[in-house]
C-alpha cells in the first residue's frame, strides 16, 4: 500500500515537471515570436523614414522634356539649351525638384504635407512637419551679398558654418536662435532655409538639416 502511495506521489511530480516544462517552452516560443515581431516592426518604420526612390525618369508638368529622379528622391530637371556649361542648375519648381520623400530623407521623419507657393511669381515649398510647425526653402535672383548686409543692420550675426559643405551663411538672431540658412549658389542666385518657429527646429538640428541639404545641392547651380 505504501509503495503504490509512493508511485501516486512520484507520478504527480512527473507529470506537474513536464506540465512546467511544457508552458516554458510555449512562453519561449511566444516571446520569440513577440521579439520577431517588434524587430519588423522596426525595420519598417525605418523603411518608412528613410526609403531611397528608384533612379529613373519621370514626366514633368509643362517640360517635354522628361527629368530624372535620383535615388535620394531629388529631382533633376531637363537643362536648358541655351547654357553651355555642363552644370546642373536649380530651377524655379522647388516642390517639383526637393520632393517630399527627398526632404524626408534629410529630416529622417515623415512629413505631415508640403506646399506650393499659392502666388506663381514666388519661388518656394514649404514643408509642414505637423499641422502647423513648417520649414520652406525659398529661391531668390538677388544679390546674395546684400542679403548679408540687410541682415547685420538688423543687428544679427551672419556667419559661414563650416558643417553646410558648400558657399552659407547662417544667420543668428539676437536671442541666439538662427533667423534663416543661405545656401549662396551665385552671386545672384541663393536659395533660403526658414522656420515658422524654434519649435519647429531646435538651432542643432536645423544646422544638421542644413548640411545634408548642402551636401545634396553643393554641385548645383
Amino acid at each position: 500500500m505504501i509503495k503504490k502511495i509512493v508511485f501516486a506521489i512520484v507520478a504527480i511530480i512527473a507529470i506537474a515537471t513536464v506540465s512546467g516544462c511544457g508552458g516554458n517552452k510555449e512562453k519561449s516560443v511566444e516571446n520569440n515570436k513577440t521579439s520577431k515581431d517588434l524587430k519588423t516592426a522596426e525595420v519598417a518604420t525605418q523603411t518608412n523614414t528613410s526609403g531611397a526612390c528608384k533612379e529613373e525618369k519621370v514626366t514633368l508638368p509643362n517640360y517635354g522634356d522628361p527629368g530624372k529622379r535620383l535615388s535620394n528622391c531629388f529631382v533633376q530637371y531637363p537643362g536648358e539649351p541655351s547654357r553651355q556649361d555642363k552644370s546642373y542648375y536649380i530651377v524655379e519648381d522647388i516642390c517639383g525638384q526637393f520632393t517630399q520623400e527627398f526632404i524626408e530623407n534629410l529630416l529622417g521623419q515623415k512629413l505631415n504635407r508640403i506646399e506650393s507657393p499659392q502666388i506663381s511669381t514666388l519661388s518656394n515649398c514649404t514643408y509642414y512637419l505637423d499641422d502647423k510647425e513648417y520649414v520652406m526653402l525659398v529661391l531668390n535672383y538677388l544679390k546674395a551679398e546684400n542679403q548679408k548686409i540687410g541682415q547685420e543692420a538688423m543687428g544679427r550675426k551672419v556667419e559661414k558654418n563650416s558643417a553646410i559643405p558648400m558657399d552659407n551663411w547662417v544667420v543668428t538672431q539676437e536671442d541666439g536662435e538662427i533667423n534663416s540658412t543661405y545656401f549662396i549658389l551665385s552671386p545672384e542666385k541663393f536659395l533660403s532655409l526658414q522656420r515658422s518657429s524654434k519649435a519647429a527646429l531646435a538651432n542643432d538640428k536645423l544646422i544638421d538639416f542644413s548640411s545634408k541639404l548642402g551636401e545634396a545641392i553643393k554641385n548645383y547651380k
